[in-house]
């Protein structure tokens, strides 16, 4: 894992985990997470600059400026980061001129600021948008059986996925330095995730909406043997659970055309509900 010979892999995961265990805590919004980030780069920095305090504070000062992103996936800005801080230790104890230093300090700046933004984007859409809905609509069976097994394992799960793919991001991006997110992202891979992720979300959703949405008519009538005669069995012959199916889709048009109004719909859902079941027809 080593670079150059100063920071060796204990140095990076430390740097990574203070990181980690900080990023949603230590945020405000001057800096948001950039309290956490030099906070997390302090060991590191101290190890490279230890013989030039002034250096060290300019470091510190260095990563104490805007930044936010997401924080799994930021991991790979630490590894980055930390490379980038190795090349520089090194440039100074070689005797690099100062132009050289002021250069790659600003690389170091634009390079933060150019990949959070993508970087939380990627984040966000596949950590928080897709793995843990997922994650989550998996225990929904066994949480409505009653068992505690499904409040307590999705969060295991989750914090042992998180904190895996976090590493083999930081690695990642120590060993490549700048060239690891251009390969990441030239590689196809993530869209590629994102869209098995995406279909497999759809198949668990139309599952889940299957088997929990509950509708059904009462609407009956009496044919010429004077047997009584439900809507429902015939709805079912032609269209099984057509009428959840519908609920389903019907919310979904109100909340792609209206916007997540949850409490309207709510109240909607249950002003109908009364209606219906008041004059028979559910």
């Amino acid at each position: 894992m080593t670079q150059h010979g100063l920071l060796n892999k204990k140095d990076v995961t430390r740097a990574w985990a203070k990181y980690i265990l900080s990023a949603e805590v230590a945020s405000g919004f001057e800096r948001l997470t950039a309290l956490a980030f030099s906070y997390g780069m302090s060991d590191v920095l101290e190890k490279l600059y230890s013989h030039n305090p002034e250096e060290y504070k300019s470091a510190l000062h260095r990563h104490l400026m805007f930044y936010n992103s997401e924080a799994i996936w930021g991991s790979m800005i630490v590894g980055i980061t930390c490379a980038l801080e190795e090349e520089r230790a090194v440039l100074l104890n070689s005797g690099a001129p100062q132009e050289a230093l002021d250069a790659q300090a600003e690389m170091i700046s634009s390079l933060k600021i150019g990949l959070m933004g993508p970087l939380a984007g990627i984040g966000d859409t596949i950590n928080h948008g897709l793995i843990r809905p997922l994650l989550l609509s998996m225990f929904i069976p066994l949480a409505a059986a009653g068992s505690w097994i499904a409040g307590v394992a999705p969060i295991v799960i989750w914090v042992i996925g998180i904190a895996t793919l976090g590493y083999f991001l930081l690695v990642n991006g120590y060993r490549s330095g700048r060239k690891s997110v251009v390969q990441l992202l030239e590689s196809g891979k993530i869209n590629d995730f994102i869209q098995v992720a995406t279909v497999l979300g759809l198949f668990m959703m139309g599952a889940l909406s299957s088997t929990y949405v509950k509708l059904a008519t009462k609407v009956s009538w009496l044919n010429a043997l004077g047997e009584e005669v439900f809507l429902q069995s015939y709805i079912d012959r032609i269209f099984p659970k057509l009428l959840p199916f519908a609920v389903v889709f019907g919310l979904y048009a109100y909340f792609k055309k209206k916007g997540t109004n949850y409490i309207g719909i709510l109240v909607t859902i249950i002003i109908l509900s009364l209606i219906l079941s008041f004059f028979g027809i559910v």
